[in-house]
């Protein structure tokens, strides 16, 4: 052998040289990127189905709790999702006063305030003059 000799050429048919390696190699990884792409375009091509499909089931379970009656006091009501943490308390759920509740409250205390200066003016003057 020489020193500027090539070395010898391994055959396709006993095994395989490294550019062919390298070129399996390439086209596995170019199926695997074509699957993976394929997979990607049918993902957003059923995305619109599957958001609508959500929206929907989202749509009648919303429905469904609404839906959802119970008897109280011999009446048909909605239950109030808010009163479910009272439920083990026993008493019923202050509701929130209406505003002329309110006012009709303070109007009473009022009253019952200038009846109650009345009643002591009243014992004042009889107490002081008798």
């Amino acid at each position: 052998m020489s020193l500027f000799s090539k070395p010898p050429r391994k055959s396709a048919a006993t095994g395989t040289t490294p550019l062919t390696a390298k070129q399996r190699a390439l086209l596995e990884e170019e199926q695997r990127v074509k699957a993976e792409m394929e997979r990607c375009t049918r993902l957003v091509e059923d995305a619109p189905q599957r958001a609508e499909k959500i929206r929907r089931e989202q749509r009648e379970e919303l429905l469904r709790r609404a839906a959802m009656t119970h008897k109280g006091m011999g009446s048909v009501r909605i239950i109030d999702p808010r009163g479910i943490l009272e439920v083990n308390v026993g008493a019923p759920a202050q509701q929130k006063r209406l505003r002329a509740e309110r006012r009709q409250g303070r109007l009473m205390f009022f009253v019952l305030l200038l009846a109650l200066a009345g009643a002591i003016l009243y014992l004042y003057y009889t107490v002081t003059r008798g």
